[in-house]
């Protein structure tokens, strides 16, 4: 049987995948365009059979599928990169405050306690400290007159005490005289102390005095490297203390004039005076306030000023006046005193730890046997004001309690600390989060009375 040339051909299209609107020709398209060539006939060519390519719609279903996949899978990652970033960002810039209300109460004092400055008498009693702070000043004044003058020299010396442990007693203007015969007198009574050991070694008592020349005049005048051998004291000689007493300049003597002098009338000269008075008085305020230990307290008015005058210089035509002043202050230990007050003004106080807010118009008035408490060891003491007894709580110790803790734990501190605490809140930023930072320096204690009068 002859064959069909059409049964022979078999026209199958390329497995290739070729992509919609793709400009380059398939294989099938070459094998058809070679058939062409051979230039068949028409009716030929119409009757080829082509398959579908269902090869590219496999294709496309696939890609829409993984598409898909690819879009879901972006999703989670950048959801879950979001979240990490804002875990890392609430983690570091995390911050937390607690606001603690320590327990407290309200007390009026009008009460007198007796207070002593010795350490060794008991622990329930109230001690005080004595501050002490010296200042000199000079100003120098324009003179205005002239006169005739006699001044005797003034200076200090030590004054010692060989003798035997007693302390001896030397009343005022007791002579002092050099080995030249020049004569001088103690300006107020002393007592010298009397022998000390110290290491094991004998050593003198010894006081420091104002001393002034005998007679007025320059010859008197002395610095202490023309001061030969010691002072002695012509009152104890013929006795055994004439050579266990002796007396040693520490100062120069200066001052000592016989003739005329530039003046300064009285108006002028008190004045200065008073002007130096007035600066040395606010200077030594400021500073007894500022210099004192951050653990004790000192009151308004429990401190007490006085004032001497120096000897006045003339140089040229200028007339120097200077002033010395000194300032005691009577000063409390904080926590000494909030204990004690509390004691004496709690019923059943269970001697925990306590400060205690004083009022600006609370007042502690002094009183003493002499006109200088300052020197005595006993006085009567009246606290008078309204005053807060504030309880003292365990910073450290709730701040370590919380660290990278839940916020749950505040319930366990405070029945921790409920015999100090009366409150506590906490508030964590970012807000979402509900534990404390890991970093205590992000936690920030607010102590609702302390902090409130700062």
């Amino acid at each position: 049987m002859p064959r069909k040339i059409i049964q022979d051909i078999i026209v199958k299209k390329s497995i290739r995948m070729v992509k919609k609107n793709d400009a380059k020709e398939s294989f099938f398209a070459s094998d058809k365009k070679k058939f062409f060539e051979q230039k068949p006939s028409n009716d030929l060519i119409n009757k080829i059979p082509v398959e579908e390519n269902t090869n590219n719609l496999e294709y496309r279903e696939i890609k829409k599928h993984v598409t898909k996949d690819s879009v879901i899978f972006l999703w989670v990652i950048c959801i879950a990169a979001i979240a990490t970033l804002l875990f890392i960002l609430s983690s570091t810039f995390a911050t937390a405050t607690l606001t603690i209300t320590p327990k407290n109460q309200n007390i009026i004092l009008n009460d007198t306690y007796n207070i002593t400055s010795d350490k060794n008498i008991s622990s329930s009693t109230l001690h005080f400290e004595v501050m002490t702070i010296t200042k000199n000043l000079s100003k120098t004044l324009k003179t205005d007159g002239e006169e005739y003058v006699e001044r005797k020299g003034v200076g200090k010396a030590f004054l010692y005490n060989n003798f035997s442990t007693a302390n001896q007693r030397l009343i005022n203007n007791t002579r002092l005289e050099t080995t030249d015969g020049l004569t001088y007198r103690i300006r107020q009574s002393v007592d010298v102390p009397g022998v000390k050991i110290i290491n094991g070694v004998k050593t003198p008592g010894s006081i420091e005095v104002e001393i002034i020349a005998d007679m007025p005049g320059d010859k008197y005048n002395m610095k202490l490297t023309d001061f030969k051998g010691d002072f002695t004291i012509p009152g104890f000689k013929g006795s055994t203390k004439y050579t266990a007493f002796y007396g040693r300049l520490s100062a120069n003597v200066v001052g000592g004039f016989v003739g005329n002098v530039e003046k300064v009338s009285d108006a002028i000269l008190n004045a200065g005076r008073d002007e130096l008075k007035n600066t040395l008085n606010i200077d030594l305020i400021k500073e007894i306030f500022s210099t004192k230990p951050e653990q004790d307290i000192l009151f308004k008015d429990n401190y007490y000023i006085q004032c001497n005058d120096l000897t006045d210089d003339y140089i040229n035509k200028d007339y120097t006046i200077s002033e010395e002043c000194s300032i005691n202050a009577i000063a409390f230990n904080k926590s000494a005193l909030s204990s004690f007050i509390a004691v004496n003004k709690i019923k059943n106080f269970d001697n925990s730890k306590v400060d205690i807010i004083w009022n600006d118009n609370d007042t502690v008035s002094l009183q003493g046997t002499t006109e200088k408490p300052w020197n005595e060891t006993s006085l009567k003491a009246t606290f008078t004001g309204p005053a807060q007894i504030v309880w003292v709580f365990d910073t450290n110790g709730i701040l370590s309690s919380i660290v990278g803790q839940n916020k749950s734990i505040i319930s366990s501190i405070m029945e921790n600390n409920k015999n100090s605490l009366t409150g506590i809140q906490a508030t964590i930023r970012p807000t979402w989060r509900n534990t404390f930072p890991e970093n205590v320096k992000k936690i920030k204690i607010v102590d609702t009375i302390r902090d409130n009068i700062k």
